[in-house]
């Protein structure tokens, strides 16, 4: 069976970044390479033509730069990966939905780590966008003054702490500034769920549930600690719904 291959567009205006992005591209066997632009105006007439899996984007171009290209197509299906060697783009361009930053000069194992998010997102975007539901693939989040984007079926639970979050991923933990009720209104229902005032599970994660003396529940989640966690009385009977207990 033929293995499946994503098209890529190049969008640089230097000839010895536009040489090395190509040869990277051309290196790996997952990706095809289906334009090149040299400017602003020739990669907005390409983007408004056709689609791209992935768009690897400098940003200082003539005539049109890259953030102003993100800001018109960002909401397409494309990943836009920016490729540029200034970092102070970094928080917008995050906002604005780019799925990496890489900071020239990049090697070519930083360029691969892009090239698997890139696919690892279009892989979990795709039974979503045909199921006609919310396409968001991960939480947005900022921490220790980056921006990070997080794939949901990585985050195992959200717990409050204090006027922060904290994260609990596959990974490691990550402390966000938000309250624990921004973060859920940035979430698919569906697949989280709040179980007490301090704390939000994916559940995916639900090993059991257990009642307790006294009227209270616990859940187990399905983690490499087994963690337990409360359930709030009032949260119970719209977790043992959503779990069809």
């Amino acid at each position: 069976m033929e293995s499946p291959s994503y098209s890529v567009l190049i969008i640089e205006d230097e000839y010895p970044a536009r040489m090395l992005m190509m040869d990277y591209v051309m290196n790996c066997p997952e990706l095809k390479l289906a334009g090149i632009a040299e400017s602003g105006d020739k990669a907005n007439a390409l983007l408004s033509e056709k689609t791209f899996d992935i768009v690897f984007m400098d940003i200082n171009l003539p005539v049109i730069n890259g953030m102003d290209i993100l800001r018109t197509h960002h909401t397409k299906s494309s990943f836009f990966i920016i490729t540029t060697a200034y970092s102070e783009h970094a928080v917008e361009a995050f906002d604005l939905d780019a799925t990496d930053y890489l900071l020239k000069p990049f090697s070519f194992e930083r360029f691969k780590k892009s090239v698997e998010k890139a696919l690892r997102f279009h892989q979990e975007v795709k039974p979503t966008q045909t199921s006609g539901s919310d396409t968001e693939i991960h939480l947005k989040i900022q921490s220790d003054s980056a921006v990070f984007l997080i794939p949901y079926p990585d985050i195992q639970f959200i717990s409050a702490n204090n006027k922060s979050c904290v994260i609990h991923t596959t990974q490691k933990d990550y402390e966000t500034p938000k309250l624990l009720k921004e973060i859920e209104e940035k979430l698919p229902s569906g697949q989280f769920i709040r179980i007490h005032k301090g704390f939000i599970i994916n559940l995916s994660y639900v090993a059991s549930m257990r009642y307790d003396k006294g009227g209270s529940y616990t859940i187990q989640l399905k983690n490499e600690d087994e963690t337990t966690l409360p359930v709030g009385r009032s949260y119970a009977q719209a977790l043992r719904e959503a779990l069809k207990l």
